[in-house]
């Protein structure tokens, strides 16, 4: 039986859930891909060369560069998304607060240990400095707890002192 040229084959289409190939319909396929597809393309356009006048090349890069050369002119300035804090500084825009990268991970590692620490104490204690945390009072701690605003006191004094001890090692 021969094929028609103008007729389009069935081709079943797949589209991965969880790590499972789920069949679907043409439609749904393309409603399902539509986002990522879009998504691409305008990464894409991003990418395009602008020329002497601002307006975005819609010809491929590749053939861009190539025809220019051709002709004798100078590749067109690449645009991107991408940005450099040492481009920045050359192009005169001052870096405010440039981050210490030794000093982002000591605090990362200081931050992780507090919460180990935390995580270790008794429900009691821990429920203690949760309040304390989010600025409640050792007046309205003791009252929450049901202990009095002296031994609140004592027992915040203790907790931190054990924490100092144990992240003082840290540092």
């Amino acid at each position: 039986m021969k094929s028609n040229d103008n007729q389009q084959t069935s081709i079943q289409r797949y589209i991965e859930i969880e790590g499972q190939q789920i069949p679907v319909t043409e439609e749904v396929y393309r409603a399902y891909k539509r986002p990522a597809w879009a998504e691409r393309k305008r990464k894409e356009r991003e990418m395009r060369c602008l020329d002497e006048k601002g307006i975005r090349c819609n010809k491929s890069c590749r053939e861009c560069d190539l025809e220019r050369a051709q002709k004798g002119l100078p590749p067109m300035e690449r645009k991107s998304r991408v940005l450099s804090l040492d481009k920045l500084t050359v192009d005169g825009f001052e870096v405010a607060n440039a981050v210490d990268i030794t000093e982002l991970v000591a605090e990362k590692l200081l931050l992780k240990e507090l919460f180990a620490a935390l995580e270790e104490l008794d429900p009691g204690n821990r429920r203690i400095m949760e309040l304390f945390s989010i600025g409640k009072s050792e007046r309205d701690i003791a009252a929450d707890i049901g202990l009095s605003q002296k031994a609140i006191n004592k027992r915040k004094t203790k907790l931190f002192a054990q924490l100092r001890v144990r992240l003082k090692n840290i540092r």
